[in-house]
C-alpha cells in the first residue's frame, strides 16, 4: 500500500489530520459531512521558540537553508499556507504587474502625498489610506484636533520601505477591500502581508535590528491586523505575535529599557494594552507580569485611569492562571476559595471600589467632552472587571444579582459615550464581558446594535466575530437555564465556551 501523504492544498483541518480536501468554500465537504469546524484556507503565522543554533554546516542548502534561518533567531516568524489560499489573480509570471489588473476607478481622485517614491501608484494610495485614515481607526486616544497616536509616532517609519510599511499596507488594503466594497483589494493585502513576513525574518536576523523600533512596530501592527481583518468565519492567525513583541522587549533586557523615546514608550504601553486583554482570552497570566511601566494607554497622560483598571485586570488573569493550576481538571475553575486566594480577590475588590472617576459635564466635543468619554469609558472598564473577578474569584455571574448589577452599569456608560469617538473600539472588553452575562432583551439588543455600529462606523470584520461569539454564549446560557441544574447558568464561564465552541480566542482588543 502507497504511504499516506498529507494534502498540501486543502482546508487546515484536513491538512492538519491528513486526508484530503474537496476544497469547497468557505467550507469543505469533509468538515461539513463530518460537523467539524473547517479552519478555511488562509495564512498561518507562527511565531516559534529555537533552540540554541548547532555547529556550522557547509553550504546549506533547500529545506536545510530555511532550517538554519529560523535557528538564528530566538523568536522567527514563520508562514505556511495553502497554495488555494492565494487570491484569484493572473498567472505567477504576471504577479508582479499587479497594479495593471486594478480598475483604475476604484482609485478615488485624492492628492495624493509627495513620500515613498519607489511605491506604485495603487501602494501610494494605500499608504495615504493608512496614514490619514485608518491610523485614526485603530486609534483609541481622543485627539482633540491632534494626529493620531499612530500617526505621530509610527508615521516616520512607514515612509521607509519594510516590513513595517508592507504590514501597514495589507492593513489598508484589507481595510478598503470592505470599506470600498472592492475584493480586488484583498489582492494587494495578501501580497503586502506575505512581503511583511518575508522582511520581517530578514530583520530579526541582526540583534540590533531585531530590538529596534520598527521591529517592534511592525509585530504590533500584525497583532492588530491580526484581530481586527482576520477571517471571520475561520481560526484566527495562530501567530502569538505578542510573544514575539516580549522576546523583542526582553532583547533590551525589559520594556524599561525602552523609554528612550516617545515612540518606544507608546509601543511599551500597546504591548502592555494588548498583553493584559489577550491574557483575559487565553486564560493565562500577561506575558510581561511586571506591568509597573504601563502607566497610561497609547503613553496618553489623559488615558492613566483606563491603564489602572487594566492593572487590576492583569491582576485577575494572574488569579485565574493560579486557580487553574491548583484545579485537577481543567474543565473549570476550582469551587474551593483558598484563604490566600480569597485575601488576594479581597484586595483587588477594594482596590476596584477605591477607585474614583468622577464624571464631566458632557459639552460639545471638545476637550470637555472627551475627558467625559474618557471617564466613562475607565467606569465601563471598572464595571467589567468588577464581573470578570467575581467570575474568577467565586467562580459566579448571571443571574447573581451582583453581577446583573454590575452589567446594567457597564453598558450604561458605553452607551454614554457617542459612536465616532475614538474611545470606542476599546469597547469590545467591557461591552463583550457585560454582554455575555446580560439576560434581559433590552440589555441583548443594545448590545448588538452597538457591535453592529460600531462595524458600519469602522468596517473591522473582527467587530462581527465577537458579536457572534456573545451569540454563542447566550446560547449556551439559554439552554443551560432550560434544560441545566439548578444554579448552572451562573458557572457558565464565557471564554470558557468559545475555547470548546471555536477553539480560539476571543479578539478583546
Amino acid at each position: 500500500m502507497p504511504p499516506h501523504k498529507r494534502t498540501r492544498t486543502g482546508c487546515w483541518t484536513c491538512r492538519e489530520a491528513g486526508y484530503k480536501c474537496d476544497e469547497q468554500r468557505p467550507y469543505c465537504g469533509r468538515c461539513t459531512r463530518l460537523k467539524i469546524a473547517c479552519k478555511g484556507y488562509d495564512v498561518k503565522l507562527k511565531w516559534v521558540s529555537t533552540t540554541a543554533a548547532s555547529p556550522p554546516r557547509k553550504r546549506p542548502r533547500g529545506a536545510e537553508t530555511r532550517r538554519s534561518l529560523e535557528r538564528t533567531s530566538t523568536f522567527s516568524p514563520i508562514s505556511t499556507r495553502s497554495t488555494s489560499s492565494a487570491p484569484a489573480g493572473p498567472d505567477a509570471d504576471t504577479r508582479s504587474r499587479r497594479d495593471e489588473w486594478v480598475d483604475p476607478g476604484i482609485l478615488a481622485p485624492i492628492a495624493m502625498p509627495v513620500l515613498a517614491p519607489d511605491l506604485t501608484a495603487t501602494d501610494r494610495h494605500l499608504l495615504y489610506h493608512w496614514m490619514n485614515h485608518l491610523s485614526s481607526l485603530i486609534s483609541i486616544t481622543p485627539r482633540k484636533a491632534q494626529p493620531s497616536s499612530f500617526q505621530a509616532h509610527l508615521a516616520s517609519m512607514t515612509i521607509n520601505p519594510g516590513a513595517l510599511q508592507s504590514t501597514v499596507l495589507s492593513m489598508a488594503a484589507n481595510h478598503l477591500a470592505l470599506a470600498s466594497n472592492n475584493p480586488s483589494m484583498r489582492i494587494h493585502a495578501y501580497r503586502h502581508q506575505q512581503n511583511a513576513i518575508e522582511l520581517l525574518q530578514r530583520l530579526i536576523l541582526d540583534p540590533i535590528e531585531a530590538s529596534s523600533e520598527p521591529a517592534l512596530a511592525t509585530v504590533l501592527m500584525m497583532q492588530i491586523s491580526a484581530r481586527y481583518f482576520g477571517e471571520e468565519d475561520v481560526e484566527p492567525h495562530m501567530a502569538n505575535h505578542l510573544a514575539g513583541a516580549k522576546a523583542m522587549l526582553s532583547q533590551r533586557r525589559g520594556p524599561g529599557a525602552w523609554k528612550t523615546s516617545s515612540s518606544a514608550r507608546f509601543l511599551v504601553s500597546l504591548f502592555a494594552y494588548h498583553d493584559i486583554l489577550s491574557s483575559v482570552s487565553r486564560r493565562s497570566c500577561p506575558l510581561n507580569e511586571s506591568t509597573h511601566d504601563f502607566t497610561a494607554v497609547e503613553d496618553s497622560e489623559s488615558m492613566q485611569s483606563i491603564a489602572e483598571v487594566l492593572h487590576i485586570v492583569g491582576s485577575i488573569s494572574k488569579m485565574r492562571k493560579a486557580k487553574m493550576s491548583q484545579t485537577p481538571s481543567h474543565s473549570g475553575p476550582a469551587t474551593h476559595v483558598s484563604v490566600g486566594m480569597d485575601m488576594w480577590g479581597n484586595q483587588m475588590k477594594t482596590a476596584l471600589q477605591e477607585m474614583d472617576f468622577r464624571s464631566f459635564p458632557r459639552s460639545g466635543k471638545g476637550v470637555e467632552g472627551d475627558h467625559a468619554d474618557i471617564n466613562v469609558t475607565a467606569e465601563a472598564f471598572r464595571q467589567a472587571a468588577f464581573i470578570y473577578l467575581y467570575r474568577v474569584w467565586l467562580g459566579f455571574g448571571a443571574p447573581n444579582p451582583i453581577t446583573l448589577e454590575h452589567v446594567s452599569r457597564c453598558l450604561s456608560c458605553i452607551e454614554q459615550t457617542p459612536i465616532d469617538s475614538p474611545l470606542v473600539m476599546s469597547h469590545i472588553w467591557p461591552l463583550f464581558t457585560a454582554g455575555c452575562e446580560a439576560l434581559s432583551d433590552a440589555h441583548r439588543q443594545f448590545v448588538r446594535d452597538r457591535f453592529q455600529a460600531m462595524y458600519e462606523t469602522r468596517n473591522f470584520p473582527g467587530i462581527k466575530r465577537v458579536m457572534r461569539d456573545i451569540e454563542a454564549v447566550w446560547f449556551t446560557k439559554d439552554l443551560e437555564e432550560l434544560v441545566g441544574e439548578d444554579g448552572g447558568m451562573e458557572k457558565i464561564d464565557c471564554i470558557q465556551v468559545i475555547w470548546r465552541q471555536r477553539g480560539r480566542e476571543v479578539d478583546l482588543a
